[in-house]
This record gives structure tokens, C-alpha cells and sequence, in this order.
């Protein structure tokens, strides 16, 4: 590439998750493939708190991890707002486009971005602007004690979006939950228009390492039983609060189970037996690819990554019909089923339990194809070199 370009994020930290990491992660994976150069990410281990942060999760009593968190967040809050302008890790004179990944970290480089003269890109990732989510992170103590310091947060939107040449979505759609939440946000869209730009996320194919008997097996679940399958975070914005209650419609039936991947907390499972927690899995593919319909029930959302791993292993979604997940409403005849309602993904789940195995089969192979028509990491790359390129 004859531009220089800065992906503002820690490489050894990219992995194959959720979030910018692993939407980077894809987005590497395939530059290395393509060999494309250009492209950098930070290598320096300067500023970067991953391996505290680790350390910290260690600690045992869980009352003193939590307490040492608490002060962490204060601390590097307090930091982040009044306690200067902050630098960034590496000279980003040296780059034609910084390409940010996050408002915080934005934010925190706003003293080199004073008087840096590349172009500023910002992909924001989150189902909500950056400072509400960090507020549902804080306890109690914290917003009651500090909320004179919290109540600042709101500049650091309101700092990232002004101050980006180029705000990247994925879709309109993943905009929605801004338009929601921030009242601010509609106006200054309205105004920023030539900001705005739009780039589909690409992943690489998930794979099953461990069959679908074998889960079946692990488990305890019957050959001919019908599987509900979630993963995620168990929290109100992910709509796990809602699972519960189809869940709760669905297990009336005896041949119904719903198996769930991710660590609890703030919310817990529903008390029944067919409602099978795995907790944290580092092969979530599996379990996807061993259930019958995948269920996104989000509140809010972005684009979630989940939703393209759930495309290419060829299962059956029902998903909310909001956010970043409207976008797959512009698809006819594929195994995707959005809801706008409780009652109404109760229905649809209804409708693909009484469905066939091989009609069931035929529509989770119109996912794959679509999947590997417009979402792999090659499309992706050779989209994001186009859009690069254009700045």
C-alpha cells in the first residue's frame, strides 16, 4: 500500500473473540495471508495493562479482587479526565491514517492528536456509546461515591466523534442504539454526514472440534431432542433476561433443551433441568454446531461477531430485530428469522421445531452460502484496503 497506516491496538493482544480484538484478529489474519504491507498495529508493550489487568482477575478472595478493580477503574479514570492530555504509545507522525478502535483510547491520545495532520478514523464497536457502558460496569459505591468524577465521561463521545476525519460502520443499522441513547447523536450526524462510512465485518470460518453426539453425549442431551442454543455475555443489553423467558415458554416441551456458553453474572441461569450452563468454553463452536437454532436475543447491538459464526457453521438464528441484526432483513430465503417481540420468538422457534431435519438442513446451508458470499475475512480485508485507499 502506498499509504501507512495504524490500526491504534496492542497486536499480541488481537485473538480470535469478541470486540475489536477479534474483528481485528480476522482482519490481520487475512492482510498476512494477502501479504499486504502498510498496515501496522502497536508493538510496543509501552502503556499496555493487559498483563496487570490478568494478574488482577488471579486474585482470590473474590471480595479483594473485586475491591482492587474498583480502585484500578477510579484510578485510571480519574487519570484519563483530569490528569492531562494524554500521549499516544508510538509516534503517530510516522502514519498517513490512525485507524481507532475505541473512544477511551482515542481519547487518552488526544494530546500527539492536537496537532497530528494524517486522517483520524474511529470504528466505535460498542451497542451504545462508550460511556454508558462503562457506567453499567460501575457498582454501587462507585456511582454514588464518584459520581462527580463519572459524570465527566460524556466528553470523551462527544471528543472522539468530533475530533474523527472518518467514522466506520458496519451497517445504518449498528447506529441505532447511538440514535437511542445520545441524544446528541442524531444532530451531529445530521451535520457529519461526509464522516460517515460503511464496511460489512468479515471473519474467518469457525470450525466444530468435538461432534454433534459427543456434545449431545457430554451433556446428557438425547439424539432426537430440539436444542436452543445462546453464547454470549448473561447481561440485560445481550437480552439474556429475555432468553429466560422464551427459555421458560419452551422447556414446557419435553423434547426441548437449552444449552448456554459463557460465564455468569450479573444474571444467572433459569432453575430447570433441561437448562444446561456450559460456563466459559475456548470451543464455543461446538456447542453452536451441535444445537438445532441459535438464539440472539439482544437489546441493543452493533454487529455482532456471533452472528456471523453462527452464519458459517451453518445453524439456524432467531434474532432481535434491532441494531446492526435489521441489516439481515435485506435477505430472502435464508435461516435467519428476526422478532420484535417475547411472544413472537416463541412462535418462530415453534415453527422451526416443526420443520423437517431436512428442511431445517436446507436453510442452515443458505446461511453458510451467504455467509461465504459477503461476510469472510477476505472480503473484509479486500474492503477495508478499498476503503483505506479512498480516504
Amino acid at each position: 500500500m502506498s499509504k501507512k497506516i495504524l490500526i491504534y491496538l496492542y497486536e499480541r493482544e488481537l485473538a480470535p473473540k469478541g470486540g475489536p480484538v477479534g474483528y481485528n484478529y480476522n482482519l490481520k489474519c487475512q492482510l498476512d495471508k494477502m501479504g499486504v504491507d502498510g498496515i501496522s498495529f502497536i508493538k510496543t508493550n509501552k502503556g499496555d495493562v493487559h498483563e496487570l489487568t490478568n494478574n488482577i482477575n488471579k486474585i482470590r478472595p473474590l471480595w479483594l479482587k473485586k475491591s482492587i478493580q474498583t480502585i484500578k477503574r477510579i484510578a485510571n479514570y480519574y487519570l484519563l479526565l483530569f490528569g492531562g492530555k494524554g500521549k499516544a504509545v508510538v509516534d503517530l507522525d510516522k502514519y498517513d491514517i490512525v485507524h481507532f478502535h475505541s473512544v477511551v483510547s482515542m481519547y487518552r491520545c488526544r494530546g500527539s492528536l492536537e496537532h497530528y495532520k494524517g486522517q483520524v478514523v474511529l470504528t466505535s464497536h460498542i451497542p451504545t456509546k462508550a460511556t454508558k457502558e462503562i457506567e453499567m460496569r460501575l457498582n454501587t459505591f462507585e456511582k454514588v461515591a464518584f459520581h462527580w468524577l463519572y459524570k465527566n465521561l460524556g466528553k470523551m463521545d462527544v471528543y472522539a466523534f468530533n475530533r474523527a476525519d472518518h467514522i466506520v460502520f458496519p451497517c445504518e443499522g449498528a447506529e441505532e442504539p447511538y440514535l437511542n441513547n445520545w441524544p446528541y447523536y442524531k444532530d451531529f450526524k445530521e451535520k457529519n454526514k461526509q464522516k460517515y462510512h460503511y464496511l460489512l465485518t468479515g471473519i474467518n470460518p469457525c470450525v466444530a472440534k468435538t461432534s454433534k453426539a459427543l456434545i449431545r453425549d457430554k451433556y446428557k442431551i438425547p439424539n432426537d431432542a430440539f436444542i436452543i442454543c445462546f453464547v454470549g455475555r448473561h447481561n440485560l443489553i445481550k437480552g439474556y433476561d429475555q432468553l429466560k423467558e422464551i427459555g421458560e415458554e419452551l422447556l414446557r416441551y419435553q423434547d426441548v433443551y437449552v444449552l448456554i456458553a459463557g460465564e455468569e453474572g450479573p444474571l444467572y441461569h433459569l432453575e430447570h433441568e433441561r437448562w444446561i450452563e456450559v460456563g466459559w468454553t475456548n470451543d464455543p463452536h461446538s456447542i453452536i454446531a451441535a444445537s438445532d437454532v441459535f438464539v440472539l436475543p439482544n437489546k441493543e447491538t452493533y454487529f455482532d461477531l456471533i452472528m456471523l459464526e453462527v452464519l458459517s457453521l451453518g445453524k439456524l438464528i432467531v434474532a432481535s430485530n434491532t441494531g446492526g441484526n435489521k441489516y439481515f432483513s435485506n435477505f430472502n430465503e435464508c435461516g435467519i428469522l428476526l422478532y420484535n417481540s417475547k411472544e413472537e420468538a416463541v412462535s418462530l422457534i415453534k415453527k422451526i421445531m416443526d420443520l423437517t431435519s431436512e428442511e431445517r438442513e436446507k436453510l442452515g446451508e443458505a446461511n453458510k452460502k451467504m455467509f461465504g458470499e459477503y461476510f469472510t475475512s477476505e472480503i473484509f480485508a479486500k474492503n477495508y484496503i478499498k476503503l483505506i485507499n479512498s480516504l
